[in-house]
């Protein structure tokens, strides 16, 4: 695999970032043939590379092949003026898949020393699941509906502000 450059993402990713969430629909899980979906996941991903807060990971040929789509949470911003992060979704390209690709994408936002949260969609499949209790998430919630599982990082007291 070539070397990956980790950077946040911007409305000029937006293409490359739905190709990727395209190419790994059945796997983030979302219905490519379901119009009102796609018009649910292009909404969060315009927010989300508007944001300042979403990182991806590009390849030498400038090809994005891990991307977790972040914004602040909207409860804790617009309740508690707080500066949570809310991962809404992540996707990582087949061939990236050795690579580690959602801890770096992950450690970008600990890095932040802010509280995090991360919804993993029912049949998800990338170990998105796996990779946030790694990394020290919390399982917080699980959505009655089905629509998923929640769950929770905070940084330790020292470091939060």
């Amino acid at each position: 695999m070539s070397e990956l450059t980790r950077r946040i993402a911007s409305l000029s990713d937006v293409q490359g970032i739905w190709g990727l969430l395209r190419q790994v629909s059945a796997e983030v899980p979302f219905k490519m043939d379901d119009e009102l979906e796609q018009e649910s996941i292009l909404s969060e991903l315009m927010a989300c590379c508007t944001s300042g807060l979403s990182p991806v990971l590009v390849d030498n040929e400038k090809g994005i092949v891990g991307a977790l789509l972040a914004r602040r949470d909207d409860f804790d911003w617009g309740f508690l003026h707080g500066e949570a992060i809310h991962v809404a979704y992540a996707a990582v390209a087949p061939g990236a898949r050795e690579e580690k690709v959602l801890p770096a994408l992950l450690g970008e936002l600990q890095g932040r020393k802010v509280p995090l949260l991360a919804s993993v969609k029912s049949g998800e499949q990338l170990g998105f699941a796996v990779a946030l209790g790694e990394l020290g998430f919390t399982h917080e919630v699980k959505a009655e509906s089905g629509w998923g599982d929640l769950y929770q990082w905070s940084p330790p007291p020292s470091v939060h502000n």
